[in-house]
């Protein structure tokens, strides 16, 4: 992509764009998700406010690792599917990516650690798991068309645990978290479909390469009826709701057939929650603002780009 040349300092944002900020908007939901449901069904929560900041920040930290490992590993990819464009096209070097997640992952740990033993290892595992064992050789599950789904589930299901676990619950993985693990499925199911033709010319096998833009819809839409349905049954009204609200857009985008009415359908489907959330999360309005148009503005001033954008 063609650089405007934007002023130096612009260019001191990089880094911090480099974690690709819009995409903590639904780890956050889950976890104020987690917090929610806890307080909820929990009458006397134990622990001091101060600990799901902890927990977050070590969530937040941890997910901005393996962002950074992901984009590392997909820098050919992406350079196919032009996106992501601060390491395809070298405006952060690899070797300063590798510092930079390699600061935040182990930071992200010790801050679980520090408000919770159970916090930390679930924060360990996630790292394992999202940065090296989605990402890497010889497993790479983000290139089988099952193990991806697989580890992103896994990720819905332990950022709603550590929001529950901060609102003073005892145990480790609640079965509730189970409705968290299909929605982040069936959001995932479409984010592969965008990347279908990078995807094929680089080797990776997603569902999406594999099994086809209708199939990858039609599985999407079957997950997203069951999170309903599990939603319904454990009372997580939060997902509950802005799933039965997506349920006719993935019926529409399967319909049309078209990538772009899936994109906006994954979209939609983290807006709603986000609302959700903001009703009864006031404060959360802050970061969605803050993230969002200052993702408007560097994106603007850095590459010329409109993003982040509802359009298709």
């Amino acid at each position: 992509m063609t650089d405007p040349k934007p002023p130096r300092w612009v260019k001191m944002f990089d880094y911090l764009f480099l974690i690709r900020p819009t995409l903590m908007y639904p780890i956050w939901i889950f976890f104020l998700s987690g917090i929610w449901s806890g307080r909820r069904l929990h009458e006397s929560p134990q622990l001091l406010p101060i600990h799901p900041m902890i927990i977050g920040t070590g969530l937040t930290f941890v997910m901005a690792a393996i962002y950074i490992l992901n984009q590392i590993q997909d820098v050919n990819t992406d350079r196919i599917n032009r996106k992501l464009f601060l390491l395809c096209d070298g405006h952060v070097s690899i070797r300063n990516a590798y510092m930079e997640a390699l600061f935040l992952g182990p930071t992200g740990i010790i801050l679980g650690f520090l408000a919770d033993v159970r916090a930390g290892s679930l924060l360990a595992v996630l790292f394992i798991f999202g940065g090296y064992i989605y990402s890497y050789p010889p497993a790479r599950m983000k290139d089988r068309p099952v193990g991806g789904i697989l580890i992103n589930g896994l990720g819905g299901v332990v950022n709603f645990t550590l929001g529950w676990m901060s609102a003073g619950n005892e145990g480790w993985i609640p079965l509730r978290s189970l409705v968290y693990f299909c929605g982040v499925a069936a959001v995932m199911l479409n984010t592969t479909m965008p990347d279908i033709k990078g995807d094929r010319e680089t080797g990776k096998i997603t569902f999406a390469v594999k099994y086809g833009v209708r199939k990858t819809v039609v599985w999407a839409l079957v997950i997203e009826i069951i999170t309903v349905i599990l939603a319904y049954y454990f009372q997580e009204w939060i997902i509950f709701y802005p799933g039965l609200l997506m349920v006719p857009f993935f019926i529409y985008a399967l319909s049309k057939k078209d990538i772009l009415d899936v994109i906006r359908a994954t979209k939609y489907s983290v807006f709603f929650m986000a609302i959700a959330i903001c009703v009864l999360f006031p404060l959360f309005l802050i970061p969605v603002f803050v993230i969002f148009f200052g993702s408007k503005w560097y994106y603007k001033r850095r590459f010329g780009l409109d993003y982040p954008s509802f359009k298709s």
